[in-house]
């Protein structure tokens, strides 16, 4: 499993969706029981899934909105961290980054943990040549946030993160995660979260046009030898913030 920065795998993974959340966790666990300062994971699932906060089991909907996902092939699972309904499926990559570190304003530390992943991705867009990767909302994109990797300020990139206590001291762990439409229209992963939308009677539906694909800009890239550039530039821009800050 992963371990130590040194040994942590930068070919992209293929786990099952269910799988590739775990070794998040794993990542997570890992740096609060001090096992490592700093670990990577790059993974693109093998089946399909609408991922979702547990929180929305206690929609009035929920049931008949399982079913119905279930029907058309999108079974639901659960994550830890809040937002709306994320498709995951072999179109979307994931990149998740443990760190140890110190924190002090919890602004000011949400800020940077944002930022540690954000920052690098638009590096790695720009070094391929896609000059418009910024950071920002994406109005009308589904789980649309302040730090979405944005290209032409539409959402390529949704992130989000988690923070805990690293065992034994004031230190904390940080897991902030980033999931990338490769293939795929953006209209075919925004139609299944807004077939759940519909099932649990939500009047809110997400726009096709607020999101893009990787594939959209780059329609060549080699995808395989691409990603470990990427795990690369995100684990080589660690730097820990001071106490404070």
């Amino acid at each position: 499993m992963i371990g130590r920065p040194e040994s942590t795998p930068m070919s992209l993974q293929r786990p099952s969706v269910e799988e590739g959340l775990a070794a998040e966790e794993a990542l997570l666990e890992a740096v609060c029981q001090g096992d490592t300062s700093l670990a990577g994971l790059a993974w693109s699932p093998t089946d399909r899934a609408l991922v979702m906060p547990r929180r929305h089991q206690r929609l009035a909907g929920f049931p008949d909105a399982r079913r119905r996902l279930a029907a058309m092939a999108w079974p639901i699972q659960f994550r830890a961290t809040g937002g709306t309904p994320v498709p995951q499926s072999p179109a979307v990559v994931n990149l998740a980054l443990a760190i140890r570190c110190r924190v002090g304003d919890s602004a000011a530390h949400l800020d940077w943990g944002y930022r540690r992943l954000g920052d690098p991705w638009c590096d790695w867009l720009a070094s391929l040549g896609v000059t418009s990767a910024d950071l920002g909302p994406a109005p009308g994109a589904y789980c649309d946030g302040r730090y979405n990797v944005r290209i032409a300020s539409r959402k390529l990139v949704g992130t989000a993160q988690r923070w805990r206590r690293v065992r034994g001291c004031r230190d904390m762990a940080l897991l902030v995660h980033g999931a990338m439409q490769v293939e795929d229209t953006p209209g075919e992963l925004v139609a299944v979260v807004n077939a759940f939308q519909a099932a649990i009677d939500d009047p809110l539906r997400f726009q096709a046009g607020s999101h893009i694909a990787l594939r959209d800009v780059l329609p060549d890239l080699q995808l395989e030898p691409a990603i470990p550039r990427l795990v690369a530039r995100v684990l080589a821009w660690h730097v820990v913030p001071e106490e404070g800050s």
